[in-house]
């Protein structure tokens, strides 16, 4: 396998490793856990911008939150989720 990009900011290399495309930073094994050393932040979703502003206490009864994911090395982002705080991150998956 060559390497490729997985999207705009990460890259799979020939020994299936993903790393950060900004920064060559190695964030993980494509067929495992990609972003094992990614850096997440979380916060309520009422903090995540304007256009949130709903509490979300009106629309269920799960705490939700805004979970980042970013390079540790460039702090590039690598993904965004607004999910209920309780479940796992939604970018799992693996390239086996």
């Amino acid at each position: 396998m060559t390497a490729r990009d997985i999207d705009l900011n990460l890259v799979v290399d020939a020994d299936r490793q993903v790393h950060c495309r900004h920064c060559g930073e190695h964030l993980g094994d494509a067929s495992t856990e990609p972003l094992a050393k990614a850096r997440v932040h979380e916060r309520p979703s009422v903090q995540a911008g304007p256009g949130i502003h709903v509490d979300p206490a009106t629309l269920t009864d799960r705490p939700i939150v805004i979970r980042q994911t970013f390079c540790p090395q460039c702090l590039t982002l690598l993904a965004t989720e607004i999910v209920p705080a309780d479940e796992p991150s939604r970018r799992k998956w693996s390239l086996a």
